[in-house]
């Protein structure tokens, strides 16, 4: 009687492993949500989000306004790396979109760091190009993207 048991377990933990195989195997590949090529859409919302002028002279579009997107849209930098004008927040006056108004950020501003937070011990850096377009103070891309990965 246990041997009729434990056989009749034993099947049935056989099937249910050969119907997972072949389901796992045979399904559709999918993709993961928003997991299509939409770089086109992304660029196209980048600058309709851009708070701010883009200068696109001599540089390439579909980077610009990709990297206004990661910016603006993905990475809310200008949440911690706003300078503080008028406000301990990174919007105009009369443009604080947590108080009912119709959101503009101060664009004198923008990506300007050195708002503390988290008291006086964390201050942003500075995220605005120099007067030659180069990003941080005059950082060359491989120093900006070492400075971005690691602080």
């Amino acid at each position: 009687m246990a041997d009729r048991k434990y056989l009749k377990t034993l099947g049935t933990a056989a099937m249910i492993t050969a119907v997972l195989g072949i389901a796992l195997t045979h399904s559709p590949k999918g993709k993961a949500a928003g997991g299509g090529d939409d770089t086109e859409s992304r660029i196209q919302r980048g600058f309709a989000i851009a708070p701010v002028p883009l200068n696109l002279v001599g540089k390439n579009r579909s980077q610009v306004g990709l990297g206004s997107y990661l910016v603006n849209a993905v990475g809310d930098c200008n949440g911690c790396h706003h300078a503080t004008l008028s406000a301990s927040s990174p919007y105009a006056p009369g443009g604080d979109p947590y108080h009912g108004q119709p959101k503009q950020v101060e664009q004198a501003g923008y990506l300007a760091g050195g708002t503390p937070l988290f008291g006086p011990f964390f201050i942003p850096r500075n995220l605005t190009p120099d007067k030659t377009g180069r990003p941080e103070g005059g950082a060359s891309f491989e120093e900006f993207s070492a400075i971005m990965r690691t602080g």
